[in-house]
């Protein structure tokens, strides 16, 4: 019996809903995996336009909630790909497994509050070699800096509490793909960001997503960066049907 509950594949991407700890299991090795994972910002604690009730709905977002799925999830990703970029937040960093590079993205917008102030760094986490050393490409950056707006603030992305940037998600699926064509596994899809990067940028996208709204918000993004694709860059592959088509494509 699959664990998927549900999915759809639009252009290249494939999007599915689904426990990520269940649908990883039934997945085949993939180039890399690239996630911006709940990472324990204290959500369902908070009041502002962020992170309502009804916005953090699918988790409680704290250690004893987090930690298991999270780091359970990376693990199994460091089994699936030879590369893997996460982006953790600062509170439950050091609960992750041992990468090789540290980098950070540094937006003086965008952080949250902690105990000493207003955080401007987010994190990166590298696990693997780098794709563009291992082929002789040369060295790149592990790290950058953004002024890139919350596209949850802007009104850009509804039904999220924190999508990343598509900027964010395009230079991070960049820096782990040298390759068009190639697979990234995203196990905590969301809004469907990193999807979104894929497709704009010629990868083959796996999302896995467990809350049903949440996954239909990140069809929609996708549908709409398929009909509106980059003219410089070839769609991965054809949509194909799959079960009930929430879109005519």
């Amino acid at each position: 019996m699959t664990a998927i509950k549900r999915e759809e594949r639009i252009g290249g991407q494939r999007l599915i809903l689904g426990d990520c700890l269940e649908v990883m299991q039934e997945l085949g090795p993939v180039d890399a995996v690239v996630t911006d994972p709940p990472y324990g910002v204290g959500l369902a604690k908070k009041t502002s336009r962020y992170s309502t009730a009804e916005a953090a709905k699918s988790y409680v977002d704290d250690e004893e909630t987090i930690i298991p799925l999270v780091v359970a999830a990376i693990e199994i990703a460091t089994s699936m790909a030879s590369r893997v970029i996460v982006t953790p937040g600062t509170r439950l960093l050091t609960f992750y497994p041992r990468p090789v590079s540290i980098g950070t993205i540094f937006s003086p917008g965008a952080g949250g509050m902690d105990s000493w102030g207003f955080g401007c760094n987010n994190p990166i986490l590298y696990y693997g070699k780098c794709p563009y050393l291992a082929t002789g490409k040369g060295s790149r950056p592990n790290s950058f800096a953004s002024n890139a707006a919350n596209p949850y603030m802007e009104g850009r992305v509804d039904g999220h509490p924190c999508p990343k940037p598509l900027a964010w998600m395009e230079w991070l699926v960049s820096r782990a793909s040298a390759h068009p064509g190639e697979t990234i596994l995203d196990p905590f899809m969301g809004s469907g960001t990193t999807l979104v990067a894929c497709q704009r940028l010629g990868r083959q996208g796996i999302g896995i997503e467990l809350d049903e709204d949440y996954w239909k918000v990140a069809c929609e993004r996708v549908h709409k960066a398929w009909a509106e694709p980059d003219l410089f860059i070839k769609d991965p592959t054809a949509p194909a049907p799959v079960q009930e088509r929430l879109f005519d494509v």
